[in-house]
């Protein structure tokens, strides 16, 4: 019997030890899954906060791309845009260009033309010059024109009131008149003048009156004697404020006429354009 009980007992605290050695152990194992418990959220934890920082990055950079798309868009329309006015300067430089050779074309056109104004009014001046002499006052170039200057006592004598043409005369208004009617286009202009007089003749109302009828006689004479075209001439009478002088003198003014000039200025500007 007593051994049946000392068996028990020493079962008894075998078992019991045993259990408390498992015990032991389970709350070690326990202890051990806790820690592991807390060390798995805390690598949870840092696992959200990386994930969450992770989604803010991209949510970063997915802005970033849509504003460079926005902005790539934008530069490639402003490149459009840029590339249209690019054209459209381009094509009104090129019209400038056009518009400023056309001018320029124009302008040596008008300049061929006063060149070659110029060099007829020359060509007229030698061709005077050779014809009178020393017969006239004066032959020069004057504002563009061929300007002769003849003494009215060449023209109508002594006498300062006349003006009636001389004999004498005829003979270098002759010369003169042979010189203008190798030039056709040339327009002429018989100035009068004539100085301050006291006129009794009642055949000539004033000053006025008289430098016109002395300018009328010489292109009667042009008209009447040497055959050049009355439709060339003009008269123009000054009286006493055209003098330049106290002696008195008649001036014949030989200029191209504005609508053969301006013939001349068309002619050259259209083989300008064919050119």
């Amino acid at each position: 019997m007593k051994k049946i009980i000392v068996f028990a007992t020493v079962l008894l605290i075998s078992t019991s030890s045993i259990y408390s050695q498992k015990k032991k152990d389970l709350l070690d194992e326990i202890d051990q899954l806790r820690k592991e418990l807390k060390a798995t959220k805390a690598e949870l934890n840092d696992s959200r906060k990386k994930e969450k920082a992770t989604l803010t990055q991209v949510e970063t950079m997915e802005m970033q791309v849509k504003d460079l798309k926005e902005t790539n868009a934008s530069l490639l329309s402003n490149m459009g845009n840029f590339t249209e006015l690019s054209k459209k300067k381009a094509q009104n430089l090129e019209s400038s260009l056009k518009s400023l050779q056309e001018k320029d074309r124009q302008l040596k056109a008008i300049n061929d033309a006063i060149s070659e104004s110029d060099a007829t009014k020359l060509e007229t001046l030698k061709v005077l010059k050779n014809a009178l002499g020393d017969q006239a006052n004066t032959i020069a170039l004057k504002n563009g024109s061929v300007l002769i200057t003849l003494a009215n006592t060449l023209l109508f004598g002594e006498s300062d009131k006349s003006y009636a043409i001389d004999e004498k005369a005829k003979g270098v208004l002759g010369k003169i008149a042979n010189a203008l009617n190798s030039k056709p286009d040339l327009k002429i202009i018989v100035e009068g003048n004539s100085n301050a007089l006291n006129i009794k003749d009642k055949s000539i109302a004033d000053n006025w009156d008289l430098s016109a009828k002395q300018a009328a006689a010489v292109v009667r004479t042009l008209q009447n004697d040497f055959k050049i075209d009355p439709k060339r001439m003009e008269v123009l009478g000054k009286s006493e404020y055209g003098s330049q002088s106290i002696e008195t003198a008649t001036r014949i003014i030989i200029d191209a006429k504005f609508d053969q000039f301006y013939g001349l200025v068309k002619e050259n500007m259209k083989n300008g354009t064919k050119s």
